[in-house]
Parts: structure tokens; C-alpha cells; sequence
């Protein structure tokens, strides 16, 4: 296993290691290996270095220490980087410079972080992979061949590597939970407005918000108490995102009782492939062999069909309305070749057509949805669902212009949108908390699969996924990174 985020501070506030030296293993693994991996896109050494000598000092002064002091992080190239390069790989933002830090950013460098540097994700973070018309491609960890998954590709690649060991991640359509499950690191996506968005892209810089619903945000991270950390250190509300509630974080305590786990994996008509398939059943082995309650079971009206319908109208109006007129008349030209077997491209250029009455049935579809749900886990800990059909499979750069290419799942084939979020975006369209886990490497890719829990209940769920996670193991790490030093 790697070192978490935790044992990087904790040895810094021991005095067995600096923040600097720290820096420099970090460093020396993106020299070795980001020339092939392509996960750091802005590079900060002179920054960097900076910032840990600032957090040696501030330990050798004696006091209090704040919970990530000195540890590297890295930052989703979406997120407003004070004096540092903010691309979201659109092209009209290459040499965008920001004046503040993103809410996130700021929390994090407050709690100690070091940061390091900006990492890759697909032009304003609208793809399930991670090809930058800036960047180029991010490519996998274990198979430089595959897609780390997207849009915070960068992000999970550059923790799977060991360049960081945190980076802040947004979340509408799978951008945390896929890219964890591709490289094999843990991931969160908080509660739907648990953290400010203030000073992500997109919106645009100055520009009006129009997504109001789906997007949530959160971080990939080794482990799943630097995940707790770091929904300690971002929650709350800010001052300017209008929307996050002030909710105190919570002690949790373990209930005195086994963890009782849900599970499923009938989306629809998705299959799964071999290998998702005999990591779920392992899985699900594994939690009652350790004496965990885990049974087969799905919300009373939960309708995963409905689910995609309700999101692609609500995602197709809302992104559509932060669109130029001419590119959303295009996109819904375009769309006309959408047939409706590809239930949430379908949807979405419906939503494309900015109906009002289509949009209100959208979030009264999604209301049912989430009480179903809620109602599940009145009963239950968590509900365990695969992440997507696949685990990673072959990048290629996605145009609007062209079909994407189908997905192959062992024999069969499924349209790229289905194949590629089908699993993740009901859980977009009701806001909940969702855990990504490791949960092994069938045939030399990881699985991971994702943990839903209650809506403002994130500690909760975190406190579960720890336990789980102490039951399933430690993460893998790809056999590339093992070729550097500190890996134990």
C-alpha cells in the first residue's frame, strides 16, 4: 500500500520527516513518471518548495498544527489557482491567470497543503475521460493504453502515482467516482452542495451560473480517513456560493451493531463485465465473511430508467442554458441522430430545448427518485453498486462532431454515454454522498465500486467506508509506481 495523506502529517508533526523532503519524493516521481502518465499539466516547484519551507518553519515554531500540514497535494486544473495557470483545458483559458483561490483551494493551503501543481481533465470537464485540447491525453496508471476515466483523470492518476496525496475533485456525471475506480484510489463526492463551488470552472470566469443541480464536489485521496479530513477541511458555507447550508460537521459514533450493506448491480439493461462482476461478488463475500449484514436490494420505486430521463433533462436545460445560443442549436442538430436507446444523450439534447415544462417534470421525477432511495437507507448503512460497466478501457479523443465509440463490455457493446456513466449519474440526479472504493485488480486493472449514503449524512458514510475498507484491504498500486521510493 501507499502512505495516506494522514502519514505524510502525521511524520511532518512527529519531526521523522519535513515538508520539504516530502515535496522532493513527490517531485522525483513526477519527473520519473509524468512524462508517460501526462496526470500534472502545471507544475509549481518554486511555489511548492516555498509553501514547505513555510510549514517547517511553522512546526518548528511549536503550536498547534493544522490536519494536512506539509502534505503535497495537487488541484483539478477546473479549480481557481491564485497566480497559477487556470485552463480547464478550454482552449480560450490557456493563459488565464486568477487573481483568488477557489473556496477549495483555499481551505486546503489554509489546512497545511502544499500545492504542487495543476492536473489534467478533458475541456471544461464535459467527458467521461481525460483528453485536454490543451494537454493531450492522461492515461492510465496500469495501462497507459486506457483512459484513467474523467473528468478529474489527472486527479486519480496523479494520487495513483503518488505525485500528490489529495486533489479536490468535481463531480456531475461521474468525474470523481469513475477516475477512482480506473486507477484504484479512494474517492468522494459530498452531499449535492456540501461544499462550495466558488471558483470552479465552469461557469465561466465572470459568467452567469446555470447548473443549479447534479454537481457535487469532493476529492480523491489513498485512503479513507484523508477523505474524512478533507470533508472537515471544505464543507460549510463560504459567504458567496449561496446554496451550501451551514451543516457542523459530525462525530460519528460506530453503531454497536453489525454494518448492514445493501447492494445491486441491475441498471437497466448494462451489463457487467468479468471483471467488475467477480469484484462485486468478492466483494460482497468478503463484507459477510467479516459479519457485515450484506443483502441483495433495491429502493421500492426506484426506477434507474427514470433516473437517466430526469437527469438528461435537467443536465441538457440547465448546461444548455450556459451555452451560446448557436453551439446549443448545433448540439440539438446533432442530437437528431440520437436515437432512444441511448437513454441519457437522448435526454439530454431533449433538455437541450430549454422546456420549462419538460424541466419541471425533470425535478418532480427527481424528487420521487431520491425519496426512494432515502428510504432504502433508512435500513441500511450503504447501498454498494458497481461504478460503471467496465473497468478502464482504450482513450480516444471525443469530438462533438463524431459519434463516440461504442464501449465493449466482454461481448457486448454498449453507446459510450450508457456504457460509460449509466451507473453513476442516478446518484448525480439525487445529490447523495457516494464512497468510491478499491475492491482489488482483476487481470491487472483495479475495481472500484461506489458506497451511496443518505443525503448530509456524508460522516456517516465515511465512517462505514472506513470500516470497509479495513475489511477489504489495502489499495493496490500500479506496478509502474512501485519503481520509486517510499512505497511500502
Amino acid at each position: 500500500m501507499t502512505d495516506s495523506a494522514l502519514d505524510v502529517a502525521a511524520r511532518i508533526a512527529r519531526g521523522d520527516s519535513t515538508a520539504i523532503d516530502e515535496l522532493e519524493v513527490c517531485l522525483a516521481r513526477i519527473r520519473q513518471h509524468n512524462d508517460d502518465i501526462n496526470a500534472v499539466v502545471t507544475l509549481d516547484e518554486t511555489g511548492a518548495r516555498a509553501a514547505a519551507r513555510a510549514a517547517d518553519a511553522r512546526r518548528a515554531a511549536g503550536g498547534a498544527l493544522p490536519p494536512l500540514l506539509g502534505v503535497p497535494m495537487t488541484v483539478k486544473d477546473a479549480f481557481a489557482t491564485a497566480g497559477l495557470r487556470t485552463t480547464a483545458s478550454h482552449p480560450p483559458l490557456a493563459h488565464y491567470m486568477p487573481a483568488t483561490d477557489a473556496t477549495v483551494v483555499a481551505r486546503l493551503r489554509a489546512a497545511g497543503a502544499v500545492l504542487v501543481g495543476k492536473t489534467n481533465l478533458p475541456e471544461l470537464a464535459a467527458t467521461p475521460q481525460c483528453w485536454s485540447p490543451l494537454f493531450g491525453p492522461t492515461r492510465n496508471p496500469w495501462d497507459t493504453r486506457l483512459t484513467p476515466g474523467g473528468s478529474s483523470g489527472g486527479s486519480a492518476a496523479a494520487v495513483a502515482m503518488g505525485f500528490s496525496y489529495i486533489d479536490p475533485g468535481s463531480d456531475i456525471g461521474g468525474s470523481i467516482r469513475i477516475p477512482a475506480a480506473y486507477c484504484g484510489v479512494a474517492g468522494l463526492k459530498a452531499t449535492e452542495n456540501r461544499i462550495p463551488r466558488t471558483g470552479h470552472i465552469p461557469h465561466l470566469p465572470g459568467g452567469r451560473r446555470s447548473v443549479r443541480h447534479l454537481l457535487s464536489f469532493g476529492a480523491l485521496a489513498p485512503a479513507v480517513a484523508d477523505l474524512q479530513t478533507a470533508l472537515a477541511v471544505l464543507a460549510g458555507p463560504d459567504g458567496l456560493d449561496v446554496e451550501v447550508p451551514s451543516v457542523p460537521i459530525q462525530a460519528v459514533t460506530p453503531p454497536a451493531r453489525p454494518l448492514r450493506i445493501a447492494w445491486w448491480d441491475e441498471f437497466g439493461d448494462l451489463p457487467l463485465c468479468q471483471r467488475t462482476r467477480a469484484a462485486l461478488a468478492r466483494t460482497v463475500a468478503t463484507l459477510q465473511a467479516a459479519g457485515c449484514v450484506v443483502e441483495r436490494r433495491c429502493p421500492e420505486g426506484f426506477d434507474v430508467r427514470k433516473a437517466w430521463q430526469a437527469y438528461g433533462w435537467i443536465a441538457g436545460t440547465e448546461i444548455g442554458l450556459g451555452m451560446p445560443a448557436l453551439a446549443r442549436r448545433l448540439l440539438a442538430v446533432m442530437g437528431r441522430f440520437v436515437t432512444r436507446d441511448q437513454a441519457v444523450a437522448h435526454a439530454f439534447v431533449q433538455g437541450l430545448a430549454l422546456d420549462a415544462q419538460r424541466y419541471s417534470r425533470a425535478l418532480n421525477m427527481r424528487d420521487r427518485q431520491l425519496r426512494a432511495l432515502e428510504g432504502l437507507l433508512e435500513s441500511w448503512d450503504c447501498w454498494l453498486c458497481p461504478v460503471a460497466s467496465t473497468v478502464a478501457y482504450p482513450q480516444t479523443e471525443l469530438v462533438w462532431w463524431r459519434r463516440p465509440p461504442d464501449i465493449v463490455v466482454d461481448d457486448a457493446r454498449l453507446p459510450f454515454v450508457e456504457g460509460a456513466i449509466g451507473m453513476v449519474t442516478p446518484f448525480s440526479l439525487t445529490g447523495s454522498p457516494v464512497v468510491v472504493l478499491p475492491a482489488g485488480v482483476e487481470d491487472g486493472l483495479p475495481v472500484g465500486l461506489q458506497f451511496v449514503g443518505r443525503r448530509w449524512q456524508d460522516e456517516a458514510l465515511l465512517a462505514t467506508c472506513a470500516d470497509i475498507e479495513r475489511v477489504l484491504g489495502a489499495r493496490p498500486v500500479p506496478p509502474r509506481a512501485l519503481t520509486t521510493d517510499r512505497w511500502t
